[in-house]
């Protein structure tokens, strides 16, 4: 079996490389990296160089300029994928993650059954504490939702965070790539919807596969300790919640009523300091 692994990264060597290796140990399956490295000056690139020597994987580096950011940097691996590299699985991940030995087996087991051919696995991850940090996304009132956990007597979602999918080949090859609008947040969830636009099934796994510490709300738009004007201006920025990028993830996937409202909600919020 041959997994095709895509991610980005940007000046965080030592997590990038741990999770490389925590990916590869263990697993009898080939793998077929496509790294984006967006600028990274901490010799990230060489690093992952380094380690390919000493582990068997098959790497494609691709340079960006400092400003593909998360989405951006997805959107270039995946084209890449498609149009140069043949696998029986492909995975996203996110270089924040330590992963459980042989796991690329065990999925790529399940995928490649005949009746599992038109789904999706979603590997749910846990934070230091044990508690599940990200997974499968499931809306259940127009654009709020629940996280899907391995526990739960039902695993489908709507969609994910994309910190460990795995996509069958014909699943793969049949969506378009993460939409170029989206530059760092939004676009895992939006790929995972148009998944399921597509009539594709998306489950979550039935164990973590994996450790990934949530992301922080010090110093973002949502730190309600921060002045308000501050929030405001952290909001627009690339890793914010940019409102060009917010209406139209809302307007494709709910609706031009959905767009119009949920796209100044945040607005309001920060104005009351929730």
């Amino acid at each position: 079996m041959k997994a095709c692994v895509m991610l980005t990264c940007f000046n965080r060597k030592d997590k990038t490389v741990n999770c490389i290796k925590s990916l590869v140990g263990n697993n009898k399956a080939d793998f077929d990296f496509i790294v984006v490295d967006d600028g990274s000056m901490d010799g990230t690139t060489e690093a992952i160089i380094q380690l390919k020597s000493k582990m068997k994987f098959a790497v494609e580096i691709l340079r960006g300029n400092g400003k593909l950011f998360y989405s951006g940097g997805m959107k270039l691996a995946m084209e890449a994928a498609q149009h140069t590299h043949k696998a029986d699985i492909y995975v996203l991940i996110n270089d924040d993650g330590e992963f459980e030995p042989g796991i690329i087996d065990e999925i790529g087991q399940e995928l490649t059954k005949e009746n599992a051919a038109k789904k999706v696995i979603v590997g749910a991850m846990k934070n230091s504490a044990g508690d599940c940090s990200y997974g499968g996304i499931r809306y259940t009132n127009g654009i709020h939702y629940v996280t899907v956990k391995p526990d739960d007597e039902d695993r489908s979602c709507d969609t994910f965070n994309a910190n460990f999918v795995a996509i069958p080949a014909e699943i793969f090859s049949d969506v378009p790539v993460m939409d170029g609008v989206y530059k760092h947040s939004l676009g895992d969830f939006d790929y995972g919807l148009q998944i399921k636009k597509k009539g594709y099934a998306i489950e979550v796994s039935d164990h973590f596969l994996g450790v990934c510490d949530n992301n922080s709300k010090e110093g973002t738009w949502l730190d309600t300790s921060l002045p308000r004007f501050k929030r405001w201006w952290l909001k627009g920025r690339v890793k914010g919640a940019p409102l060009r990028q917010w209406f139209h993830f809302l307007n494709k996937n709910f609706g031009l009523h959905y767009a119009l409202v949920y796209s100044m909600s945040p607005y309001v919020r920060i104005i009351c300091g929730k």
